[in-house]
């Protein structure tokens, strides 16, 4: 006759074989090692204080709260653990560190690396280490190393000598300061705070970097504590109860904006439709480095926040603030859609006097997405430690986040839109004439028939499908000819295509136009005529010059690149500067010796305007982010202009000289990888080296001169 003991022990066995098979047939468990673990271990042990059938649910299982009643320890969800551990890619007689202890997952850990193997695990709280250590006793894994400490600064002795083969992080992240830890090689598998969108992610230590290779996933943990914990940086306009966070980035001042809620919004639509299943957690992530200033939005549902649109209560809005203007990502319902969940089209919100202007900044981002990204796979990340030079403008570059101890960059991987250049036996070209009153790419010019990429799809398959959507037809004999790049005026990539050359002999007024107002043959020579699509103009003239393009290489095309026409107005970059002056000394620093500008040169406190900032917003920011002074914005006059044309750079350079007449503080080194030391320095006697322009300006300041041109002829 079967005991109580028995009984329980069966049915524990049985949903633990149930659970195994849900995330195996989900597609969370991939390898056998992994599969055989959730087999083995018994997640109720490490959770008695719930029955044993919630114990082998696909959910999550607080073990410990703090006074305001957050979770602050958990047992993760098994989907989770088991995508985390897969992306671990632990061996048998691995070494492998946890942090974020609880018991369970290091139990899981411990049956991966074996007898021959070994696992730390390490979390901040006592009473979560107690906890661990008396479960994995009491489940036979006791030969786990649990260790209280902070994991912002790993023991030295916790480290084995050659770094551990696996870190896998089960707490919120905002950085990743365990590169170190790592043997070369070894992976680290971590929950990632990026503008508070976290994915776990999976990397590989290669050249003293990690490197991601897998797809991210969209996840919560509970909250890194410590030195580790970060900041929100939110801030909240006033009598609105609309708070704006800045998790990754300066933020900016919004008192300005409470005025911004008291007249209807702008909408500006981006034509970009989504399904409400599909996760925008990849175009959030995307506008989060492509925007400068991107924040997180979100309101108190019983405060008075006029006409804004809210976002959902535990999903923060992506916006941008530009002076006095908001602008938020939103969505409106199209269609209900056939399976009855809807079709949704992506729109910006925006807010004050020319909130349009930050809205159509926003949309474009989000159709730049669309038309380069959405179809592509996961990006690629790049995180190295902080004391590896950056050449990419010490961290400011598009997509890259500047962290305590790392500095992230993503790589966004372009699939090509594709285009047809169709061709009959005279030589001529079939163009199409786009519709002038779409909100389309190229609207009203002749182009080449064709179309952007969908998800899962090659190139290949797209322009099959778009030639049947458009004209309705099937082209035997679609060879890929070129791969067409546009960069716009600076020369930065905008949008790449893919173009396909096949044979055409068909009139074009029997052609049936499904897309579009207009098919016609057209002759080379009579393209000048044509407003045209500058692409299209450059493939033709590309074919036309050439009409069979060598291969270079099996999956390789030639090139063929164009540029958009820069505005003809004359633009500047603005540089502020801050001219602080006590007893007769001036505030300097030197910069540091790796610096890309001005290396040990002294210097006034300066940095370039971001987009949408008033130059004296720009100085209070850079006083406050360099040296840790406060100064507010009635306190500061514009003293001195320096019209500068350098002749290393190509575009003219306005730097705006404040003073202030007050400030709090004293300076320190807020940014040492930038600044050495802050120092007073006498009017009269000036510090060697010193950057040429700032002597100048501090001279005609003193003479009482107000401008001043360096590099003009």
């Amino acid at each position: 006759m079967a005991t109580p003991a028995t009984t329980e022990l069966t049915e524990a066995r049985r949903l633990r074989h149930q659970l195994a098979d849900q995330l195996l047939a989900a597609g969370h468990l991939r390898t056998t090692a992994v599969e055989n673990v959730f087999r083995t271990v018994p997640r109720h042990a490490f959770a008695p204080e719930v029955p044993t059938e919630k114990a082998y649910a696909n959910d999550i299982i607080p073990t410990r709260h703090a006074s305001d009643g957050r979770t602050i320890s958990s047992v993760s969800a098994p989907w989770l653990q088991a995508d985390m551990l897969e992306a671990a890619r632990i061996q048998p007689g691995h070494h492998v560190l946890e942090i974020g202890s609880g018991g369970y997952n290091a139990a899981l850990l411990a049956e991966l690396v074996g007898p021959s193997g070994g696992v730390t695990t390490l979390d901040i709280d006592p009473a979560v280490t107690d906890r661990a250590t008396r479960f994995l006793a009491e489940t036979g894994y006791d030969h786990v190393r649990v260790v209280t400490a902070d994991a912002e600064h790993l023991p030295a002795e916790v480290v084995p000598a050659e770094g551990f083969d696996a870190v896998v992080v089960t707490v919120d992240t905002w950085d990743l300061p365990w590169i170190d830890a790592l043997a070369d090689g070894g992976r680290l598998v971590a929950p990632l705070r990026l503008h508070q969108y976290v994915q776990a992610i999976g990397f590989t230590k290669r050249g003293g970097a990690l490197h991601s290779e897998e797809p991210l996933i969209v996840c919560g943990f509970v909250a890194m504590q410590g030195a580790g914990a970060w900041n929100a940086n939110r801030r909240t306009v006033p009598g609105r109860g609309v708070h704006l966070a800045w998790e990754d980035g300066t933020p900016l001042p919004v008192d300005q904006l409470s005025p911004a809620f008291d007249r209807e919004p702008t909408v500006t639509r981006t034509h970009v439709m989504v399904g409400v299943q599909e996760s925008l957690a990849p175009l959030y992530l995307y506008l989060a480095g492509a925007l400068p200033g991107f924040c997180r939005l979100s309101v108190d549902t019983d405060s008075d926040h006029g006409i804004l649109n809210p976002p959902l209560r535990h999903w923060p809005g992506a916006a941008i603030v530009r002076g006095a203007c908001l602008a938020h990502l939103a969505n409106e319902r199209i269609t209900d859609g056939d399976d009855g969940n809807g079709v949704y089209e992506l729109v910006v919100h925006g807010y004050g006097p020319t909130s349009h202007l930050a809205a159509d900044e926003m949309a474009k981002q989000v159709q730049q997405w669309q038309r380069n990204h959405r179809a592509a796979p996961c990006p690629r990340i790049t995180v190295q430690p902080v004391a590896v030079p950056d050449s990419a403008s010490d961290g400011q570059a598009p997509h890259v986040f500047r962290k305590k101890h790392t500095r992230i960059s993503i790589d966004w991987p372009v699939i090509p839109g594709t285009a047809a250049l169709l061709t009959d036996d005279e030589g001529r070209y079939l163009l199409h004439l786009r519709s002038a009153n779409k909100p389309i790419w190229r609207p009203g010019q002749w182009a080449l028939l064709g179309g952007n990429t969908e998800k899962g799809e090659t190139c290949d398959e797209a322009i099959v499908r778009e030639l049947a959507e458009e004209i309705g037809l099937a082209i035997p004999g679609l060879t890929a000819l070129v791969t067409l790049d546009t960069l716009d005026a600076c020369g930065s990539f905008k949008d790449r295509v893919r173009v396909y050359h096949g044979r055409l002999n068909v009139p074009a007024h029997e052609i049936q136009l499904c897309e579009g107002i207009q098919l016609r043959w057209t002759r080379i020579e009579e393209t000048t005529q044509m407003t045209m699509d500058p692409g299209t103009a450059a493939v033709l003239r590309a074919h036309h010059d050439t009409p069979r393009p060598a291969r270079s290489g099996a999956d390789t095309l030639p090139a063929v690149q164009v540029r958009e026409p820069s505005d003809d107005r004359s633009r500047s970059i603005v540089g502020a500067h801050l001219v602080l002056v006590r007893d007769g000394a001036v505030l300097l620093g030197k910069r540091h010796s790796g610096s890309a500008f001005a290396p040990s040169t002294w210097h006034l406190p300066a940095g370039h305007r971001e987009d949408m900032e008033s130059a004296a917003s720009c100085v209070i920011r850079e006083a406050e982010e360099e040296t840790g002074l406060t100064i507010a914005e009635g306190d500061l006059s514009l003293a001195h202009v320096v019209d500068l044309l350098d002749p290393d750079s190509p575009i003219p350079r306005i730097q705006l000289f404040f003073t202030a007449s007050r400030w709090e503080g004293e300076p320190v080194v807020r940014e040492p990888d930038r600044c050495t030391q802050w120092r007073w320095w006498p009017l009269t006697a000036l510090p060697e080296p010193i950057v040429e322009y700032t002597r100048a300006a501090l001279a005609s300041m003193s003479r009482g001169t107000p401008y001043t041109a360096i590099g003009w002829s």
